[in-house]
């Protein structure tokens, strides 16, 4: 892959199960730094967790084609802080995973991503059942056509 895409969100919302869902590799571990992989920059949630580690996440998408924020649609709260998501200038999805939970709640999601800045689309991922998945990898196609 050409272009790289960061993930960004808190702890626990699937970013490095989505990063394994899309590329087909290996099992989802707890990211404990920073991580160059397959095209993608996965952020350690307490990136986001934590906010004097923000400025990580500022300075790392210097290096990003584009941004998703992903949201876990069982948490009750945004996955980053208000409207951070306005301060980069690539492209920025919503990405909104654990939608096989019974628990998920796909309109709240919806609004904690929107209340991160996220005004651009919105995909619905299950990193368990693959739901979503192909059309993740299609949005990837089409930024790597986008590129050329």
């Amino acid at each position: 892959m050409d272009k790289k895409i960061m993930l960004i969100g808190a702890s626990g919302a699937g970013k490095t199960s989505l990063i394994k869902a899309i590329t087909g590799t290996g099992e989802a571990k707890k990211t404990q730094a920073l991580t160059f992989q397959n095209g993608f920059i996965d952020i350690p949630g307490e990136y986001m967790d934590i906010p004097r580690l923000n400025y990580a996440v500022t300075t790392t998408a210097m290096d990003a084609d584009a941004i998703f924020v992903v949201q876990d649609a069982t948490r009750q709260e945004p996955t980053t802080p208000p409207g951070f998501a306005t301060m980069f200038n690539v492209p920025i999805f919503g990405i909104i995973t654990k939608i096989d939970s019974p628990l998920a709640n796909i309109e709240r999601a919806r609004k904690n991503l929107k209340l991160c800045g996220v005004n651009g689309d919105y995909f619905l991922v299950s990193s368990v059942t693959k739901e979503g998945i192909e059309e993740i990898k299609e949005l990837i196609e089409n930024l790597e056509a986008s590129k050329k």
